[in-house]
């Protein structure tokens, strides 16, 4: 019998509840703690799943009861967390993005090499069909050398009204696409020009912006562009509004995921149901997300590689921190290199 991998959630919002559900559905890990200081929420979802709750995470590591944890904290609580438990020699897959700043990023990344606990960022497209497949296409020559590469991702108002501030449609929705946009491509963006608008957010409040458009240059030459924005009304029929396109010397390579297949027709309107990312089949999560926590979980247990390293997480962040640097001063930014 595989020995199950004993898992701690930290964090149970919505991204950590889903977390927990997944990993209570797996054969190979067991679900042991929720970590939350939010006590009636923790204990709720703790409860729920049949295991513990802790206030933080210090009592698990004194205890020394948990293999590896998921930290699915807000993205401005990350570094100090997540670099505890790398520092305390357990491993971490951590929500992205790895950090709000590239000073959070290095810290977290210093922990892991200080601490020896090992470190997966949870970039969810590394393990969506469709990406994995665009990236193959370009890295065995299908489309040539690339030209010029594009990403969009719109959601809806109801995303940054829920995040209230707490994080930018940069780092919260567009890291997904940063990340695809270098992976996918196989280069290093080195150089971004942004500019952003802000309309809809401070009429609720809010003090965030509702989308950034920016260009971006490689380090070959290669161009490309990234379009992020929550202001879609919240009636559109799918929160999942993104694209890429890879145009090279001898085809192109063109993604988009807004209709997963299926449509729910009636007198509200049209729905768009997510098919990959984490929907419900026969009673249990399937799809990108369980994928990922599948990949992590044993990779740990084994000692495998991780889809992704933890220099890539970071080169996102640096190009995330060169976007919100750009959309400051109003003009173009070098990428710190990584």
């Amino acid at each position: 019998m595989i020995e199950r991998v004993k898992v701690a959630v930290v964090g149970a919002g919505f991204m950590g509840q889903l977390h927990a559900r997944t990993v209570n559905e797996c054969d190979s890990a067991e679900l042991v703690a929720i970590v939350d200081l939010n006590e009636s929420l923790g204990q709720e979802v703790a409860a729920r799943y049949g295991s513990s709750y802790v206030r933080n995470v210090e009592e698990l590591l004194e205890k020394d009861s948990v293999d590896t944890f998921i930290v699915a904290l807000p993205d401005r609580l990350h570094v100090d967390v997540t670099s505890k438990i790398l520092l305390a020699g357990k491993s971490v897959l951590l929500e992205k993005p790895m950090a709000d700043t590239l000073e959070g990023a290095r810290q977290i990344a210093e922990a892991e090499k200080k601490g020896g606990g090992r470190l997966m960022v949870a970039h969810l497209l590394r393990f969506d069909p469709r990406y994995v497949g665009a990236a193959n296409a370009v890295a065995n020559g299908s489309i040539g050398e690339v030209v010029h590469v594009s990403a969009k991702r719109f959601s809806l108002r109801n995303v940054g009204k829920r995040l209230a501030g707490s994080s930018s449609v940069c780092f919260y929705l567009g890291v997904h696409d940063v990340d695809a946009l270098q992976w996918v491509s196989g280069k290093r963006i080195t150089s971004v020009y942004a500019r952003s608008v802000a309309k809809l957010m401070p009429s609720y409040g809010i003090n965030s912006e509702d989308a950034i458009f920016a260009n971006f240059q490689y380090d070959d030459g290669t161009i490309g562009s990234l379009e992020i924005s929550w202001a879609l009304p919240d009636y559109m029929p799918s929160g999942i509004n993104a694209n890429l396109e890879v145009v090279g010397t001898e085809g192109v390579v063109r993604l988009d995921t807004s209709d997963h297949g299926l449509n729910v027709i009636n007198q509200s309107g049209v729905v768009l149901p997510d098919g990959l990312h984490w929907p419900e089949v026969n009673n249990q999560i399937v799809g990108d997300l369980r994928d990922e926590i599948l990949h992590f979980i044993t990779a740990v247990r084994d000692g495998n590689e991780f889809v992704i390293s933890v220099e890539e997480a970071m080169r996102a962040v640096a190009v995330n921190d060169a976007i919100l640097k750009s959309v400051e001063s109003g003009v173009p930014v070098d990428v710190e290199r990584i």
